[in-house]
């Protein structure tokens, strides 16, 4: 997915507090959004859409009420942090949590599995404590981008059936700041952590891209094919934007 034209669009920035927690923003207005306030966690701090005319006051108001739900999830979004796993964790997989067990074993390295009762994370026994959050994490990495790239290619292969055309590849790659991106080749590359969602968000995001097979922008007529696929597309789109800033790795 690209960025909307900037042209279009005027930054600020703002700040609110409630009850004691300050919360800096930056607000994204643009001509092309037409009702909606959005609001994402990215790498760099919060970030609000917002259509071009929204009074500013609004804008705070709104912020203010997420502050809850910005302190929830963005301490498991900071850079340079990693998370630690534990028996009783659980992780998502196409929209379910999966219970996690982290047992000892004699081998060198994590080894990860899934079975009828959840995800199995196997750790040498041998491994210092100190090298096991970077290892247990690559582990898990791995283990879902492997899973990815068949299920997204499976999820491919139904949406183009239904579109009446494809692209030339399908590539599953670790991208922080996008779903998915569409090249002139007519290849499409899709984030692993598309597997962590609800299939119904996967589907928006092959969808979305699918359709810049043949409308490589985001004018109305893009939309319009995003909607002959898919007319259920903005809701998808919205939770998209909620559950984002919720995966763990």
């Amino acid at each position: 997915m690209r960025p909307a034209h900037r042209a279009l669009e005027r930054t600020e920035h703002g700040m609110v507090e409630r009850d004691g927690i300050v919360v800096a923003f930056r607000v994204v207005r643009s001509a092309r959004r037409r009702r909606t306030i959005e609001l994402t966690l990215e790498a760099d701090g919060v970030r609000v859409a917002a259509p071009l005319r929204t009074p500013t006051a609004e804008i705070a108001e709104f912020v203010r009420s997420r502050i809850p739900w910005i302190q929830k999830h963005r301490t498991r979004r900071l850079p340079g942090v990693t998370p630690t796993f534990h028996d009783a964790d659980s992780l998502p997989y196409l929209g379910r949590r999966l219970p996690l067990e982290v047992v000892p074993h004699p081998g060198r390295d994590v080894q990860v599995s899934m079975n009828l009762l959840g995800l199995r994370l196997a750790v040498p026994a041998r491994m210092a404590e100190a090298d096991r959050p970077v290892e247990m994490q690559d582990a898990l990495r791995a283990w879902y981008r492997e899973h990815a790239v068949d299920v997204i290619r499976d999820r491919v292969q139904q949406w183009q059936a239904l579109a009446g055309y494809g692209p030339s590849r399908v590539l599953v790659r670790d991208q922080r700041r996008r779903w998915g991106s569409c090249s002139p080749d007519r290849t499409l590359r899709f984030n692993w952590r598309l597997v962590m969602l609800e299939p119904r968000l996967l589907d928006y995001v092959v969808v979305h891209e699918l359709a810049h097979l043949v409308r490589p922008h985001h004018r109305p007529s893009f939309w319009a094919e995003v909607e002959r696929l898919m007319p259920d597309y903005r809701a998808r789109r919205s939770a998209l934007r909620e559950v984002g800033a919720t995966l763990p790795l």
